[in-house]
């Protein structure tokens, strides 16, 4: 299936971004691709990040046609420690969110002051696990604390879209840069399936949608073909149990990186047609 719609690039504001990664270029490069419906969606990771996604908004503002484009964010799943220490430290905090120190079992949250959000009005918010959030390094106690983490995001009222689940980068680096073991590489069905469950229900009832994340997951050079191929069998478990899909590139790009004509044969499998796909509703305001 080739789709015409993607709900999750960065630009050069991320803290990842690219600096020639302006909002014309990745527009007019994603309509080249044959993208015709598209949303930025910069990394707000805390206060340090403030400036970045304002800055964003006001690139945005000025387009001078923006027809299918959307203004978005990527909010990082935290803990109130986290958030509380970034607070304290000020420009010491960790810009990437993730703050040292705070208990694993911490109520988790995101950082959606309603004051930037008034400010610059997202059309829609996604959301990610990004870390382990101080669980210790461990296979049970990582993916414990990443599904605790996916039905967070997939409960919680502002976001939308849940960022690429089940998706890691850190420990367990093989030399080459490869992931083939811990924490679900090597045999994702580790993650039992009472989890996939639970996050099913829980997007269900609070009609969230789950990525389908080409350049985190499908594309990804890290990630070996069997895991990617345990990968999309979890998609079409959650695809049985009615889940709403979101598509995405997760571009990084230095313009916009076409990665979704790399994953039509992973959507045909899934037997999903573009209408099926979720998009974003009314903008905040």
């Amino acid at each position: 299936m080739r789709v015409h719609m993607d709900w999750h690039v960065h630009s050069r504001h991320s803290p990842c971004g690219k600096p020639e990664a302006t909002l014309a270029k990745i527009l007019r490069e994603a309509r080249a691709a044959g993208i015709t419906s598209l949303g930025v969606t910069d990394h707000l990771f805390g206060p340090l990040t403030e400036p970045a996604i304002r800055a964003a908004r006001a690139e945005y503002d000025a387009l001078p046609e923006k027809e299918g484009f959307l203004f978005g964010i990527e909010a990082s799943c935290l803990r109130r420690h986290d958030v509380a220490e970034a607070a304290r430290l000020g420009a010491a905090a960790n810009i990437w969110g993730l703050q040292r120190g705070g208990a694993a079992d911490d109520d988790l949250t995101v950082y959606l002051p309603g004051d930037l959000v008034a400010e610059v009005r997202p059309a829609y918010v996604i959301g990610g696990a990004h870390g382990p959030l101080g669980a210790p390094l461990e296979r049970d106690a990582v993916i414990r604390q990443y599904h605790r983490q996916n039905v967070f995001l997939a409960c919680h009222p502002a976001v939308d879209v849940v960022a690429h689940p089940w998706w890691w980068q850190g420990a367990w680096e093989d030399a080459d840069g490869m992931y083939r073991t811990l924490p679900w590489f090597d045999d994702f069905s580790a993650i039992p399936r009472s989890m996939h469950d639970e996050l099913a229900a829980a997007a269900k009832e609070h009609s969230t949608a789950i990525e389908i994340n080409a350049g985190a997951v499908f594309v990804n050079p890290a990630y070996t073909d069997g895991f990617k191929h345990q990968y999309l069998e979890y998609l079409a478990y959650l695809r049985d149990a009615g889940v709403t899909f979101s598509v995405a590139s997760d571009s990084h790009h230095p313009g916009y990186d076409a990665r979704l004509g790399r994953i039509e044969r992973e959507l045909d499998l899934l037997g999903l047609t573009e209408g099926e796909l979720w998009r974003p509703g009314p903008a905040r305001c």
